[in-house]
């Protein structure tokens, strides 16, 4: 399973039926929590180019390589 490079802390907890994923971001420096009833982890794992977080830094860090490459 591929994980978003930006991703710096991932755990998974049980409270009762629910599913609470803890994750830490480094491109907003903040913490999130998703609860699931099932087994559905954050977009950081699941499908991380879709995510816009991913996406402007990603751009961001292209935009610098291109500049000193050319």
């Amino acid at each position: 399973m591929r994980r978003c490079p930006y991703l710096e802390q991932l755990f998974k907890e049980r409270q009762g039926p629910l599913r609470v994923y803890h994750f830490d971001c480094h491109v907003d420096h903040r913490s999130k929590r998703k609860f699931a009833l099932h087994e559905s982890p954050p977009i950081c794992v699941r499908h991380f180019e879709d995510c816009h977080l991913y996406r402007e830094e990603k751009r961001r860090e292209d935009d610098i390589i291109h500049r000193y490459t050319d």
